[in-house]
């Protein structure tokens, strides 16, 4: 709930809002004392929302202007002068969802450029003061070098910069919620507001919990949900205040689910009453927390609580509009804390406002710091108990290649053995054969043989005899710990000669996962390639001479730490064992269509132009778990090729 309306001495100072998106800055700004004239945002939803809240959260004249900021001449809009512009340009290309599909874009993307329209405006009126937020992960973009850029663009314009990153959670936020805030201001000096509950509070008020929030939200005697879906059963088990990690070999579970890291944070993330909630995300997915204590989602009123919303506050759209526009938001209690500190110092107003000293350093990042450390020490902890036998390898960022194994077996090793038979029409659309189908072209074989504490997976055309021919290409995967049924190691052999059959063997790999272990993925077993853990080790033996140019990039690729570098173009031909000249593009199409994760620059602006990267070792569910879809970017008529 948001303090009651404050009266002040000047009640006429005018902020310009750019990017307003639901409005959750400015509600902040209004509560203060400010007249919003203005607010300029593309999104038409978002304008609704505007416009269902003026004369209430905003001026009962605020124009809600709804076009593209890059559009709009500021001389055009009849306005003035403004005292403040406040806004914060879409975070997508600098945000922690960025770096994890391969890094952040920075001003490289068009939604990354927009501070510079931001400028203009700035430039155009000469406010007193603007405010500029943004995600803390643009400190971090491009290895610093734009945080760099923003603030030269900004400082040319004659303005005296202080930024700092902030917690919602310490201005009575029921929510840990980490922005960048840059003050500009027309010369002297600005202290950001301190901060009024958690330990830099002055008084040491705790923090304002989930429960505290929406107590009377609460249907009394509310049953555990059961939550429906693939994940779902798994909800109920997650203790509050934990995610997907509670599944994890580091964290104890006898049978693991997920591999550490292998997911985003919110993933299966479940509130603690008791505590502030983790940061809210504009897009939930089903399995995308935080989800209620009782396991189920949170109500829109609940989430307005927890974003610091009023309850009366109109958002139009669909169910997940509306949550979409809490998810973008600034939370306007934060925001009105920020506000009341612009005024206090920039337009001297005489009111308390308890500052902090321009040295301080808030303790959130300590605490994190902290809990981090509790963490690894207890995933060390749960490790050490739980492996017998010393590890099988110790993952540094570079392959450890084993030793080809020799497997002698006899029938009486033999456990079981199971025939699955799949038709392909395409690499990424397969169907199960009903028994007694006949085969026919494009139908394969999976055979599973299991030895002891071995897997023996053969991957053929349905129709081939195996005794007449040897396999063409060999996976070995090593595990660190033994799956659910004690297999430590899986043999994948492909018995074909084509290249676009690599796939196959990845598919029934990912089988076998999910037929002798909890793990539903590839994924589960190695993490997401900006930041793996991968649980096996893994070797790639080609078979035959000259092998084909796709197996050949398949067993470069199968040493993890070719995939954790970017590579010129050139590097491709040469891999692959290509003489003729290629079209670099094209050859890279057709590998994405074989769903090997390779990345250039036309799908991910951060790896420059003539060179790509392969993310994973293995090629991508034919579930389609994640996109790899190809965006197409001008650049004349220019081809490489190689």
């Amino acid at each position: 709930m948001l303090s009651a309306q404050k009266t002040f001495e000047n009640d006429n100072l005018k902020a310009l809002s750019l990017f307003t998106g639901a409005g959750g800055l400015d509600i902040g700004f209004h509560r203060a004392g400010f007249n919003i004239v203005a607010c300029i945002e593309i999104e038409p939803l978002f304008c609704q929302t505007l416009k269902r809240n003026t004369g209430r959260y905003f001026p009962e004249d605020c124009r809600i202007i709804c076009d593209d900021v890059r559009h709009i001449d500021p001389a055009c809009l009849g306005i003035d002068h403004v005292d403040v512009i406040i806004g914060g340009p879409p975070c997508q290309s600098f945000s922690a969802a960025g770096r994890r599909v391969g890094g952040v874009t920075g001003v490289l993307d068009v939604r990354g450029s927009l501070f510079e329209h931001y400028c203009h405006f700035v430039s155009y009126f000469r406010p007193r003061a603007f405010i500029f937020e943004n995600v803390r992960g643009i400190l971090q973009a491009n290895k610093g070098r734009d945080w760099q850029e923003i603030l030269a663009r900004f400082a040319s314009l004659g303005y005296s910069l202080f930024y700092k990153v902030l917690d919602a959670a310490d201005y009575g936020v029921p929510q840990h919620r980490e922005r960048l805030i840059l003050v500009g201001i027309d010369g002297g000096i600005f202290l950001f507001p301190r901060p009024t509950h958690g330990e830099d509070s002055p008084d040491h008020l705790p923090y304002v919990s989930a429960y505290e929030a929406m107590k009377d939200l609460q249907p009394e005697d509310e049953p555990v949900y059961d939550y429906g879906g693939k994940y779902g059963k798994l909800l109920q088990e997650v203790p509050p205040g934990m995610n997907y990690h509670y599944f994890t070999k580091e964290m104890g579970y006898p049978e693991p689910i997920f591999a550490w890291r292998s997911r985003f944070s919110d993933f299966l993330y479940k509130a603690d009453p008791d505590k502030p909630v983790k940061t809210l995300v504009a897009r939930l997915g089903r399995y995308s927390g935080p989800f209620h204590w009782k396991s189920r989602k949170f109500t829109l009123a609940e989430f307005k609580r927890l974003q610091s919303f009023p309850d009366d506050y109109e958002l139009a759209g669909t169910l997940n509009a509306q949550l979409q526009q809490l998810g973008n938001s600034v939370a306007p209690r934060f925001s009105e804390a920020l506000a009341l500190a612009l005024r206090a110092q920039v337009f001297e107003e005489q009111q308390e406002a308890q500052l902090l000293p321009g040295n301080y350093r808030l303790s959130f990042d300590r605490r994190k710091s902290i809990k981090a450390r509790h963490t690894r020490l207890k995933r060390l902890a749960v490790e050490d108990k739980a492996v017998l036998q010393p590890p099988l390898f110790a993952y540094s960022g570079v392959h450890n290649p084993l030793p080809d194994l020799q497997v002698q077996t006899s029938n009486a090793d033999q456990i079981e053995e199971s025939v699955y038979y799949f038709r392909y029409t395409s690499a990424k659309k397969r169907f199960a054969l009903k028994e007694g189908e006949a085969l026919s072209a494009g139908t394969f074989r999976f055979e599973f043989r299991r030895c002891r504490d071995i897997l023996h997976i053969h991957v053929s055309k349905g129709t081939m005899i195996l005794s007449d021919m040897a396999p063409a290409l060999e996976y070995q995967l090593v595990f660190r710990f033994p799956l659910r049924d004690g297999i430590k190691k899986v043999l994948c052999s492909l018995w074909t000669t084509s290249g676009n059959d690599v796939p196959l063997a990845w598919d029934a790999i990912e089988l076998a996962l999910r037929k002798y272990s909890n793990y539903h993925s590839l994924m589960d077993i190695y993490g997401h390639f900006t930041e793996p853990h991968p649980i096996f080790s893994l070797t790639c033996a080609l078979k035959n001479k000259p092998a084909d140019p796709i197996m050949r990039f398949a067993a470069y690729f199968a040493d993890f730490g070719h995939t954790m570098t970017v590579l010129p173009a050139e590097k491709l031909k040469q891999i692959m064992g290509l003489e003729s000249p290629v079209d670099f593009l094209e050859t890279v199409k057709d590998l994405r269509q074989l769903r090997f994760d390779v990345r250039v620059h036309e799908t991910n602006l951060t790896i420059p132009q003539g060179m790509f990267r392969c993310c994973y070792p293995f090629t991508l569910s034919i579930d389609k778990q994640i996109s790899v879809s190809w965006k197409e970017r001008e650049h004349g008529n220019h081809r490489l090729v190689l």
